[in-house]
């Protein structure tokens, strides 16, 4: 219980701004549709999601580096694989911004193929 109980914590740190930007999306998409006029929602969906990605990769990052120092190994391993999950869509987003040279292409195609 004792490991556990960190994991969920960390857990629904991600997954309730994950689930509000869900729902956030879904009631601006629903109200787009219904709009004479339309607007580009995805972009402010995508730029808010960025944003909550970045704010969530800081605050791993930052909780990684005082469970390192406080010599906290389980944490320092959650923490570790958490980062690492925030780390492929940053990576996807700027190999699409820059060239698809070596690591971007294996990268962008890996990530196609998934889906």
């Amino acid at each position: 219980m004792k490991k556990l109980k960190p994991f969920l914590i960390r857990f629904l740190i991600v997954t309730v701004p994950l689930l509000v930007i869900y729902g956030f999306a879904q009631m601006a998409v629903k109200a787009n549709r219904e709009s004479e006029h339309r607007t580009d929602v995805g972009l402010g969906i995508a730029f808010l999601s960025v944003f909550v990605f970045l704010i969530l990769f800081v605050g791993f990052a930052i909780d990684l580096v005082i469970r390192i120092r406080r010599k906290q190994r389980p944490q320092v391993w959650m923490d570790a694989f958490f980062l690492f999950l925030f780390s492929i869509p940053i990576a996807y987003i700027i190999c699409l911004m820059v060239s698809r040279d070596c690591f971007c292409k294996w990268l962008i195609d890996t990530i196609d193929w998934l889906r």
